[in-house]
C-alpha cells in the first residue's frame, strides 16, 4: 500500500507551508512604506538602487504569504515583476517569475507553475544566476514528480544537486537529497530513499536548520512505516512533531499527523487513525493545499472503508477522484481509482468495482510506462558515458601509436642503412596494426551508435504511447466520472422527499453535465489536433509543445 501522505518534498517546506509571520509581513510593509516614500521625496534623483530594493521587498513580501494568502502573494509578485520589467532586471524578474510559479503549484494550477518555472529558468541561465537556476530546476523537478513523471524529475533534481554542491548551497544540496529520496521512495525503493533522506538531514543538522530536521525525521519516519519498523517510526515522527511545534511548522505537523495516523491504521486501531488524518485534513485546508487535500481525502476513504463505512468512504474517494483530476496528479487519480475499486469489492458492487478497476490499471500502467521511460533513460545516459569512454581510449591509442611513429623515425635517422630498413620494416608493422585497431574500435563505435538510435527510437515510442494516453485519457475519464456521478444524483432526485435535496442535487446534476459537455469537446479538440499534426507529419511536435506546456 502507498503511502497515506505524498513525501514531503524539500521546496515545499521552502515555498511558505509553513505559518504566516504576521510580525516579519508587518515590518516589510512598513519598510516598503518608508521606502516609497522616500523614492518619492528623491522624484528622478533616485538612484536605481532604489528600484532594485522595492523589487527585493515586493519579493520577500511574496515569499511571507506564500501557502497562506495566494491573492496577496501574487499581488506583490506581479509589483515585483512591474518594476523589475521597467528597469530591466533580470535577477528580479527571475525570481517574481519564481514566486508565480510557487502559488500556482500551490494552488494546483500546474500548467501555469510550469510556465511561469521555465521563465525564470531562461533568465537565471541568461545571467549565469547559478542559485536562481539550481532553484528553478527543483520548481520544475517538483512539478513532473506530482505528475508521476519520475524520469524528468530524477533529472532535475540531479541538475540542482550538481549546481548547489558546485557553489556551495547546502541548503539546495540537501533539498535535492530530500527530492531524490522522494523518487525512490515513491518508487519503494527504500535503501536509496533512506540513503538520500539520511544525506539531506545530516546537510540540514550540519546548519542548524530545524524547519528542515523536523521535515527529513517525518520522511524517515514514513519509511520505517513501510518497512514495518513502527517502534522506529513512532520515535521518529514525535521528534519531528515537537520541532514542528516548537517551530510553528505547520505543514510539518500536519504531515506528523498524517503519519501517525497511518500507524494507527496499519495496526488496525481505525478511530485513532481518523483522529489524527482529520488533523492533518483540518491543517491542510487552512493553508489552501490542493494537493495534499486531496491525498488525505483518500486516506480517509480508505479507512471509512476499513472501518465498513461505505458511505462516507466513497463520498472522501470522490472527492479526491475529482480533485486529482482537476490538478492532473496522476498518482493521485490512481490511488482513488484504487481506493473506489477495493471499496466496490467490500459493497458487492462487482459491475463498479470492474469499471473502477479498469480505470485504476490505465493510470497503474501510465505510472509504470513513465518508469520504463525513467530505466532507458538512465540505460541512455550510461551508454552514453560508455560511448565516451571508448572514443577516449581510442583517442589514447592513437596519441601512443604516433608518438612510437615519431620515436622509431628518430632512432631511423640516428643508424641509417640496414637498421633504418628493420625500423621501418617495424614501423610499417604498428601503423598496419593501428590501422586494424582503429577499424576495429570504429566498428564498435558504430554499433555503439546503432544501438542509441534504436534505445532512442524505443523511449521516443513508448513516450508517444504514454502521452497519447495521458492526453485522450483524462477528458474520458472526467467524462465516466461524472456520468456515474450524474446517475447516482439522478436516481436521488427521482427517489427523494425533501424539496431541499431534490433542489442541491440538481444544481450539482446541472452542474455535472456542463463539466462532461467540457470534457467530451476538450477531448474532440486533442484528437482533431493530433489528427492534423499527424496528417502533416508533425504529431511528435505537438506533444513537444503539450511537454513546454505541462
Amino acid at each position: 500500500m502507498k503511502k497515506l501522505l505524498p513525501l514531503l518534498t524539500a521546496t515545499l517546506l521552502a515555498l511558505g507551508s509553513f505559518a504566516q509571520d504576521q510580525h516579519l509581513v508587518d515590518s516589510l510593509e512598513t519598510l516598503l512604506k518608508n521606502h516609497n516614500a522616500k523614492r518619492l521625496e528623491l522624484g528622478k534623483n533616485a538612484p536605481v538602487m532604489y528600484d532594485t530594493t522595492a523589487v527585493a521587498i515586493l519579493y520577500a513580501l511574496s515569499k511571507a504569504h506564500w501557502g497562506n494568502n495566494p491573492v496577496k502573494a501574487t499581488g506583490y509578485a506581479e509589483r515585483s515583476l512591474q518594476v523589475s520589467e521597467q528597469i530591466n532586471y533580470k535577477k528580479g524578474m527571475g525570481n517574481a517569475y519564481n514566486s508565480l510559479g510557487v502559488i500556482n503549484k500551490q494552488s494546483g494550477n500546474y500548467l501555469r507553475a510550469m510556465e511561469f518555472h521555465k521563465k525564470a529558468l531562461k533568465i537565471e541561465e541568461e545571467i549565469n544566476d547559478k542559485n536562481g537556476i539550481a532553484f528553478s530546476y527543483l520548481n520544475i523537478g517538483n512539478i513532473y514528480f506530482e505528475k508521476g513523471i519520475h524520469a524528468e524529475a530524477l533529472k532535475n533534481y540531479f541538475s540542482s544537486l550538481r549546481i548547489s554542491e558546485e557553489i556551495g548551497d547546502h541548503q539546495n544540496t540537501g533539498f535535492s537529497y530530500s527530492n531524490i529520496g522522494n523518487i525512490y521512495d515513491a518508487q519503494n525503493n527504500y535503501p536509496d530513499a533512506l540513503k538520500n533522506y539520511k544525506a539531506a538531514l545530516k546537510i540540514f543538522e550540519s546548519i542548524g536548520d530545524k524547519k528542515y530536521i523536523a521535515a527529513m525525521n517525518i520522511n524517515l519516519a514514513g519509511i520505517y512505516v513501510e518497512q514495518g519498523n513502527y517502534s522506529e517510526a513512532i520515535n521518529t515522527n514525535y521528534k519531528a512533531l515537537k520541532v514542528a511545534e516548537e517551530i510553528g511548522f505547520k505543514y510539518g505537523v500536519a504531515n506528523a499527523y498524517s503519519t501517525i495516523g497511518n500507524i494507527y491504521n496499519k495496526q488496525g486501531n481505525y478511530a485513532e487513525g481518523l483522529k489524527n488524518l482529520f488533523n492533518a485534513l483540518n491543517i491542510f485546508e487552512e493553508t489552501a493545499d490542493i494537493l495534499n487535500k486531496a491525498q488525505i481525502y483518500i486516506s480517509i476513504g480508505n479507512t471509512y472503508s476499513w472501518q465498513k463505512n461505505y458511505n462516507m468512504a466513497g463520498r472522501f474517494l470522490n472527492k479526491a477522484l475529482v480533485i486529482s483530476m482537476e490538478i492532473g496528479s496522476v498518482e493521485g487519480i490512481e490511488s482513488s481509482y484504487g481506493g473506489l475499486a477495493k471499496l466496490d469489492s467490500l459493497n458487492g458492487n462487482l459491475r463498479q468495482e470492474l469499471t473502477h478497476y479498469k480505470q485504476y490499471i490505465v493510470y497503474r500502467d501510465s505510472l509504470v510506462n513513465n518508469e520504463n521511460t525513467n530505466k532507458i533513460t538512465q540505460q541512455q545516459m550510461q551508454f552514453d558515458f560508455d560511448k565516451k569512454q571508448v572514443a577516449d581510449s581510442l583517442e589514447y591509442a592513437q596519441e601512443k601509436e604516433i608518438g612510437a611513429i615519431k620515436l622509431q623515425k628518430q632512432k631511423t635517422i640516428a643508424y641509417g642503412g640496414f637498421g633504418g630498413i628493420a625500423i621501418t620494416i617495424i614501423l610499417l608493422f604498428f601503423v598496419y596494426n593501428n590501422y586494424r585497431k582503429q577499424r576495429l574500435a570504429n566498428k564498435q563505435l558504430k554499433e555503439a551508435q546503432e544501438q542509441l538510435i534504436k534505445s532512442e527510437k524505443m523511449a521516443a515510442f513508448g513516450v508517444m504511447a504514454s502521452r497519447v494516453s495521458h492526453e485522450i485519457q483524462n477528458p474520458l475519464n472526467f467524462v465516466n466520472n461524472f456520468s456515474e456521478l450524474s446517475k447516482e444524483m439522478l436516481t436521488d432526485v427521482i427517489s427523494s422527499t425533501n424539496e431541499e435535496d431534490k433542489r442541491q442535487n440538481t444544481a450539482l446534476l446541472f452542474n455535472n453535465l456542463q463539466k462532461i459537455n467540457e470534457q467530451g469537446k476538450r477531448a474532440s479538440e486533442i484528437v482533431k489536433q493530433l489528427q492534423e499534426h499527424t496528417r502533416k507529419g508533425s504529431a511528435h511536435e505537438y506533444f513537444e509543445e503539450k511537454t513546454v506546456k505541462s
